[in-house]
């Protein structure tokens, strides 16, 4: 009867076992969902937010993700394209597989929100992430774009908990994950989602992989001499230049690669037996591309690469270069250290550079003393004044002006100094070149503090029509070819600006200064002190004069002489804008030019009232920070 017994429950597990068998490997009708192992579930249990099937295949995006024109309100749809009841989000209970609906950055509240942000930043910048990897990410550049920016294959930077709250544009496609890409990129047979989704079969009409055994293909590649597979695999062309295409059995062949990858490794090898002459062929690498990344007068780059220094001003960097900064000579930052940035696996950099602040109007110790006029001057005191000269050749300049510098490549001057008067426009942007740190005025009696720089653009205040109008809107901008590196000796002048009736007022009893060059000996440089009227004080003692200037006295024995003209009158006044050193000179007007004056002006000496040209001069000094800092 034992015996009896025990064979009955083995006939009874063995039916069992057969019968869920040819469940699992007999195929699913119609109405029906096959899942990934073999087993079938009701075509109405697929997508539903629950895994039906034993490993979850009715639940993922490769699945559900076409599904999503089909969900509309009043129904919730999951991250990954399942669609679910409407009161899903946020409701406590995980009603999408994924989680999509319960997600911290979907529901939390402010609290939580702060701290989830302070451990995803852990020592990284406040716009950056810290993968699990070590390595900190933009997060306006690099997070939720469908890219495994980390670079460990963990696609964290593109995971449910950070991308799966997003609301993607209409032109473009959400991945499964919540990361959007262009809507151009799906289905065009390359996986733009980390997790595939945007070439999943039910979404692009393609066949769905096959997860039964089948035979195994050798790559073609593979048949011959190795090659290195997807972007890696060179161009092939033999000893004529002809393309060669796998699988190379015997022949030379001639490495190259598309633009933007360099080859790494031998440039030609030979094949024969299945092996290379060079023993593996090369393969193309995508490098980093530095122009516009790295380079930036406000900071100082350092790069390495496996361990060694290399020069940051080649253009193209391998992966894993890694690239320190530090804020150049007249800059500071908030920061403790700038982040580091590293360029990845795929040629891309994992972060954009970080730019430092620039400083204005501070004077380093003096270095240099001078004497001129009685006045005890050095090298430092007006490090923001410059030198404008018009070249007749090369080595033959004749000075024009001065001018005061707002940032390494911007100076502000008179316009006057770069007008043609007989035709009415600027003259040409080359016929001038600034020097900065100029001690003595004559272009061939030089010190070793100078440095100069052409000019590539001059912009004249608008509607400038020089002498016919009374020098009206005397203003003038210059942008440099390249930026002048900042020292003791050159440095920026700072700008405010005010609004309504304090754009007059301002300029009313400034005890300040103006720089220029001694008529005499030497032609020296020296500063000026003086102290300022506004517009309408002015006018008791100038009827004529216009709406956009006002007018300052010098003191002592000194004058305004000819040649002052685009200098900058200055003054030290306090700013909460800084953190240290709150006392800064700042540009108040631009020497036009001074009534019935011959070499030297007698009396006043008249200004353009910077006040009047906010929008010109902040617009340059951004476009000047924004494009080369």
């Amino acid at each position: 009867m034992k015996l009896k017994s025990y064979l009955s429950n083995l006939l009874y597990l063995w039916a069992v076992v057969t019968l869920r068998s040819r469940a699992i490997n007999a195929e699913c009708s119609t109405s029906q969902f096959a899942c990934d192992n073999g087993g079938c579930i009701s075509q109405f249990d697929v997508c539903n937010g629950v895994k039906n099937c034993p490993d979850g295949s009715d639940e993922t995006p490769l699945t559900c993700i076409s599904q999503r024109q089909h969900c509309l309100k009043p129904y919730f749809q999951c991250s990954y394209g399942a669609c679910v009841i409407g009161t899903a989000g946020c409701n406590g209970v995980n009603d999408c597989a994924d989680g999509s609906d319960e997600t911290l950055l979907r529901c939390g509240n402010e609290d939580d929100l702060r701290q989830f942000d302070r451990r995803l930043k852990g020592n990284c910048q406040d716009d950056e992430i810290k993968c699990p990897s070590g390595i900190c990410l933009d997060k306006s550049r690099s997070l939720c774009d469908g890219k495994d920016d980390c670079g460990d294959g963990t696609g964290f930077d593109e995971s449910v908990a950070l991308c799966g709250h997003l609301e993607c544009p209409g032109y473009s496609f959400k991945c499964g994950t919540g990361g959007c890409i262009s809507g151009a990129l799906s289905c065009n047979g390359q996986n733009d989602c980390f997790d595939g989704s945007d070439e999943a079969p039910l979404l692009c009409n393609t066949t769905k992989k096959v997860t039964s055994p089948t035979a195994v293909v050798i790559p073609l590649e593979q048949l011959g001499c190795s090659l290195p597979p997807g972007d890696e695999l060179p161009i092939l062309k033999d000893h004529y230049g002809r393309v060669l295409l796998p699988p190379i059995t015997r022949a030379t062949v001639y490495f190259s690669c598309q633009p933007g990858y360099i080859l790494v490794g031998d440039e030609s090898s030979h094949c024969a037996n299945r092996k290379w002459s060079s023993e593996t062929a090369p393969k193309c690498v995508k490098y980093c591309d530095s122009k516009g990344e790295l380079d930036g007068y406000s900071t100082k780059a350092i790069c390495t690469s496996a361990g060694q220094n290399v020069d940051c001003s080649q253009r193209l960097h391998p992966p894993g270069t890694e690239v320190k900064f530090v804020c150049a000579t007249g800059f500071q930052t908030l920061s403790t250290t700038l982040p580091d940035m590293k360029c990845m696996k795929g040629g891309y950099w994992n972060r954009q550079r970080q730019r430092c602040d620039q400083e204005c109007g501070q004077i380093a110790t003096p270095t240099k003393s001078f004497s001129a006029n009685g006045y005890t001057i050095n090298n430092t005191v007006v490090p923001w004044h410059v030198g404008l000269y018009a070249g007749h050749t090369e080595k033959s300049y004749s000075f024009m002006c001065g001018g005061s510098l707002l940032t390494p490549d911007l100076v502000i001057t008179a316009a006057h100094c770069v007008y043609d008067e007989t035709v009415r426009r600027a003259y040409s942007y080359d016929t001038f070149r600034v020097i900065a740190a100029k001690f003595y005025r004559n272009y061939k009696n030089t010190t070793s503090d100078e440095r100069w720089q052409d000019v590539r653009n001059i912009i004249l205040a608008p509607d400038y029509k020089g002498r016919t109008n009374n020098y009206f809107n005397d203003l003038a901008l210059l942008v440099l070819v390249e930026p002048f590196e900042l020292s003791n000796v050159i440095r920026p002048i700072c700008v405010h600006f005010s609004e309504f009736a304090e754009k007059e007022t301002i300029n009313n009893d400034v005890q300040g200064k103006f720089a220029g060059w001694s008529i005499e000996d030497k032609r020296e440089l020296q500063f000026v002190p003086a102290v300022s009227k506004m517009n309408s004080m002015c006018l008791q003692e100038l009827r004529d004069i216009q709406s956009d200037k006002f007018c300052i006295f010098t003191q002592g024995k000194s004058l305004a002489c000819r040649g002052d003209s685009g200098g900058g009158f200055t003054a030290v006044r306090q700013s909460n804008a800084f953190s240290r050193d709150t006392s800064r000179h700042f540009l108040y007007g631009i020497i036009s030019n001074a009534p019935n004056a011959d070499q030297c002006a007698h009396s006043l000496t008249i200004l353009t009232n910077i006040q009047h040209f906010k929008q010109i001069i902040t617009t340059a000094i951004i476009n000047s920070i924004s494009t080369r800092s």
